[in-house]
């Protein structure tokens, strides 16, 4: 969802919810509360219908602003959490994907074998593959090429 959507539909959610919910409930809570004897409501309809009269108009702006106000503290909040969740399975993924060698490789000087955790001796590329992702391709350097077919290299 589009992070203005998010932070947008809280704060309507809020502003109706301060007005229509929170504003006669909180009215009719005060009118229960602090008025006793003959000043009880006989018609509890009647009193929620009141807190939406002109009279009460300021009061209930002021708990849809309120409210209002929540809601988009709300829809930050949301749209935070989405996208470190977002973030945080990125970065899963990425960790998964990622295999790396480090530590000390036993290595023979001579023939370039790497020894693995169980002793083995193994091809330096046969290690490397199955710890990393890398692949190899074979070629010859200039060096090895003459040394090893020099007959080729006499006549240049």
């Amino acid at each position: 969802m589009n992070t203005s959507n998010i932070i947008f539909k809280w704060l309507a959610i809020g502003a109706l919810l301060g007005y229509f919910i929170l504003h006669p409930f909180i009215h009719i809570i005060y009118i229960l509360h602090f008025f006793s004897g003959s000043l009880v409501p006989k018609n509890l309809a009647s009193e929620i219908l009141n807190s939406f009269s002109v009279s009460m108009l300021p009061w209930g702006i002021a708990f849809m602003i309120l409210s209002a106000l929540i809601g988009l503290f709300w829809g930050k909040i949301k749209q935070a959490d989405e996208e470190k969740s977002e973030i945080i399975a990125q970065l899963q993924k990425a960790l998964a994907e990622v295999k790396t060698l480090s530590g000390f490789l036993p290595i023979c000087a001579s023939c370039k074998k790497i020894r693995d955790d169980k002793g083995y001796w193994n091809q330096i590329e046969a290690y490397i593959s199955e710890h990393s992702k890398a692949k190899f391709s074979h070629g010859i350097c200039p060096e090895c090429s003459e040394k090893l077919y020099p007959e080729l290299y006499k006549n240049l």
